[in-house]
């Protein structure tokens, strides 16, 4: 009997790369999720995202939401970064996902107040989070919003 080929489907998703200045310095919201069924975190850190699925959400509507939900926080759109494309491989729950990301500003609200998705989010030092991060795709999305972030030259005084 010929073995059945399994069907990917196609999510797609958006994020946001949230940041904030404090005492001159630049901080990167970051989280650690739970693994699948929400269990133990998993061993990597990543920025919030998630599925466009509320009928009539933009992109942009989803990578607000998901920021709030996930990280905590408010935040706002300043650029859009693009898109990246990976394979989930899940037993029984294979898809291809497009994944838009945003830079963002973070607004107000308290990392605390994640949802269960997630183990932790913490701020991260601008010059930390390369290194914690593990998925290529993220360590892309990072760099983009790295020369966003030096274009702004925040350390320059406003004239």
């Amino acid at each position: 009997m010929p073995e059945e080929k399994s069907k990917w489907k196609k999510e797609i998703s958006a994020g946001g790369i949230v940041y904030k200045k404090e005492s001159g310095r630049i901080f990167v919201l970051l989280i650690n999720p739970k693994s699948r069924d929400f269990g133990p975190p998993e061993d990597y850190w990543t920025f919030p995202k998630g599925k466009q699925d509320i009928d009539g959400e933009d992109l942009k509507q989803v990578a607000v939401r998901e920021v709030r939900e996930e990280g905590g926080v408010n935040a706002e759109i300043e650029h859009e970064l693009g898109y990246v494309k990976f394979f989930r491989n899940w037993k029984g729950d294979e898809a291809i996902k497009f994944v838009t990301y945003f830079l963002m500003r973070y607004l107000d609200g308290n990392p605390d107040d994640h949802d269960e998705e997630v183990a932790k989010v913490e701020w991260v030092k601008l010059q930390d989070v390369d290194s914690m991060l593990k998925w290529p795709t993220d360590k892309e999305m990072f760099e983009r919003a790295l020369s966003h972030l030096r274009a702004a030259d925040f350390d320059k005084p406003k004239s």
